[in-house]
């Protein structure tokens, strides 16, 4: 990862523009589709998740009371649409990162 790695919030028009500029490397979820994801919200349970976009590709569990799955990921640690969703120790969606990676 280089030094100006960056998370911009950006999505949808923005993030197909930057795609453009920086050659995204990202792989999905085989389940996973943009449209079922951002159906994805705050306090959905895990199964109404999985229903939604499958199982993810990445399951990391943060103590003291997180999980984190990643729908999406670089094969070359490089720019990526980065997909995560963040879950709390009851299983609750608490939070959905639909980001732009940039290094």
């Amino acid at each position: 990862m280089g030094l100006s790695a960056h998370l911009l919030l950006l999505d949808g028009l923005d993030g197909l523009l930057l795609s453009f500029i920086f050659e995204p490397s990202t792989r999905f979820a085989p389940g996973y589709s943009w449209l079922a994801f951002r159906r994805v919200q705050p306090g959905m349970g895990r199964d109404e998740v999985v229903r939604l976009l499958g199982e993810p590709l990445v399951v990391h569990d943060t103590p003291p009371d997180r999980t984190s799955w990643s729908y999406s990921k670089s094969p070359t640690d490089s720019h990526y649409s980065l997909r995560v969703v963040v879950f709390s120790n009851s299983g609750v969606v608490t939070r959905v990162a639909h980001e732009y990676y940039v290094d």
